[in-house]
């Protein structure tokens, strides 16, 4: 593997967006379909809103998910991956096997 002449490596590239912690999983749980804000916390159990709330922006500033709020009471908020961030389907079933074949628990 060899890094392009004008310096860019499209792999720290990409660590730079998806390696920040609950980036992936956010990604994961809205690959099948659009999620409102407060199922994704009850996906993540662990992530703090705040935290949730930068990354959503974050892909978001990205190019990776779509914000659609729609003015009701209550506001109702839902996101939705874009084509670029369902792209990453085939990278995250990968580490999704990869993790069943070399994490998964055995008895040895």
């Amino acid at each position: 593997m060899q890094m392009a002449k004008d310096g860019f490596c499209p792999v720290t590239e990409v660590d730079r967006i998806v390696g920040r912690k609950w980036t992936l999983p956010i990604i994961y749980h809205l690959l099948e379909n659009p999620r409102r804000f407060c199922e994704l916390q009850d996906l993540l159990s662990g992530v703090n809103p705040t935290t949730l709330s930068r990354r959503l922006k974050m892909l978001e500033r990205e190019g990776l998910l779509l914000r659609h709020a729609r003015s009701c009471v209550p506001p109702l908020v839902r996101y939705e991956l874009t084509d670029k961030g369902r792209a990453l389907r085939p990278v995250i079933e990968s580490m999704e096997e990869w993790g069943r074949v070399w994490l998964a628990d055995t008895d040895d």
